[in-house]
Parts: C-alpha cells; structure tokens; sequence
C-alpha cells in the first residue's frame, strides 16, 4: 500500500470524526431560545370558585330535624377541578341572605364532620317533608291558627324548634271574677311548618282575624289534651324553657273544672 492510499484513509476518518462533533453539539445560538421559551411557560392557574360549605359539628340521625348548633357554615373558594364543589349550598339560598339550614330533615344518618349537600335534606316547603318528619303510626300534624293580637308569636318561632302549647282562656276565681288564664297543656311540640298569611289570605279569614299558622307534630296523648277544651280557648305557642307565669298552679284547676268539680 503507498501513501496515496494511506493519507486518503486517514483523511476520511478524519473528516468523518469531525463531522460527528458537529452534530453532537448544536449551535449555541439556535438552542438558546428554545431553553428560553422552554423556562418561560408555566402552567394555566386553575380558576376559583365561591361556595358555601356546612358540616355537622356532631352525629346526627336519619329523619332529624337540623337544629342551629349541628352544623357550621364555611365559605370559601376552592379550584374549579375540587371535589367539594358537589357540597356547595350557594344554589339553595340563592333567593335569599339568610343562610339557615334549621328545621330541614335528615334523610340519612350523618356522621360528626360530614359535609352536608341538597341531596342529603329535605327542605320544609318540600311536598314530602311533612310526611316524612313524622312517625305514621303515633304521630299526626296539628295546625294551630294564631289570631292577629299573637303575631308577636312569629318572631321567635322557626321550622324545628321545640315549643310550648298553652290555652288562654277565661275562668273565674274564688270570688267568681272572670279572668284570663294561660294553661300550659304541652312542653314538647316540634314546630315542622310556619305560615304567615298574605294580606289577601288575611282578607279571606277576616272573621276570624287569623294572621297565620303553626303546624306542630303531635302524638295521640297531647292531642287528647287539645281535644278536652273548651271552644273558645285560644292555643299560645312558646319557646320550650320556663313555664308561663301561674301556668303550673292554675292547670289542676282546669282539670277540675272540666270533671265538673
């Protein structure tokens, strides 16, 4: 072999190992900005959302009735992918500012923490809540019609709550004078529906000057107590701590009068 062929030989492999350091390392000028663009993006912020969140402070059975200390409320935003938007109860107050949840009907039994959801209560204007707040073989819901002089009743009764029922009506003491009395016949009535009527339902009752109404759950023993007065006794609805004033001492009166003692 002559040096013609051997310096040929060695300048192909010489070329051919220049080559391959050029395509292992690129141009500085076109890679740059491709680091650049690459450090530049970031990712998309997910977009927030406001929800109002309620969570039962302790256990709460199926068919109960939301009292205010069983929940707490919780607003907030959370990212439009969070799994407790499900929860969020913005839609059922949507008509009004007062967030509430007293009074609504359990329809499974809750554990201490649980979120709570539309699908999980039942609101009172629901067609089926009456129905479903009571036990059909020993309880019925009682309507209790309260004249335009109680209104002031209204104020401190909401749907849930546990009240009083007492009877306002005239009795004559020992020296035959004619006053009215306040009997208290029930402690404990669960409020399940109030109702205030609209001037043009209030036209419609005006003899009977009836401002609205109170639907109570009863059992058979306290409705025989409502059934034994008189016709004109005008039933007192009341939040359930002390007994009305001269309540307690005048109600074996009562008793006596109507065995005709």
């Amino acid at each position: 072999m002559n040096y013609r062929v051997l310096f040929i030989i060695s300048f192909l492999i010489l070329a051919m190992g220049l080559s391959g350091l050029f395509f292992m390392f690129p141009d500085e000028n076109q890679s740059a900005p491709a680091q650049n663009q690459t450090a530049g993006e970031q990712p998309a912020a997910k977009r927030q959302t406001a929800v109002l969140l309620a969570q039962t402070t302790r256990s709460v059975p199926q068919g109960a009735l939301l009292q205010a200390g069983d929940y707490a409320f919780n607003e907030l935003s959370v990212d439009s992918d969070d799994p407790r938007l499900k929860f969020d109860l913005k839609p059922l107050f949507e008509n009004t500012d007062n967030y509430s949840l007293q009074g609504y009907l359990v329809k499974q039994p809750l554990q201490a923490g649980s979120f709570l959801s539309a699908n999980l209560l039942l609101s009172p204007q629901h067609p089926d809540y009456l129905f479903s707040s009571l036990d059909p073989k020993r309880e019925v819901p009682y309507r209790i019609y309260i004249k335009y002089a109680d209104r002031y009743i209204f104020d401190s009764l909401k749907n849930g709550v546990v009240v009083s029922i007492s009877s306002q009506q005239a009795m004559n003491d020992e020296k035959r004078t004619e006053r009215n009395t306040l009997i208290r016949l029930i402690d404990n009535a669960v409020v399940l529906q109030t109702k205030i009527y609209t001037q043009d339902e209030q036209l419609l009752d005006k003899d009977r000057n009836i401002f609205g109404y109170v639907t109570v759950k009863l059992d058979a023993e306290q409705m025989k107590k409502l059934y034994s007065l008189p016709k004109d006794a005008n039933l007192i609805v009341l939040p359930n701590n002390e007994p009305p004033q001269g309540a307690t001492n005048h109600r074996g009166i009562y008793v006596r009068k109507l065995r005709g003692q």
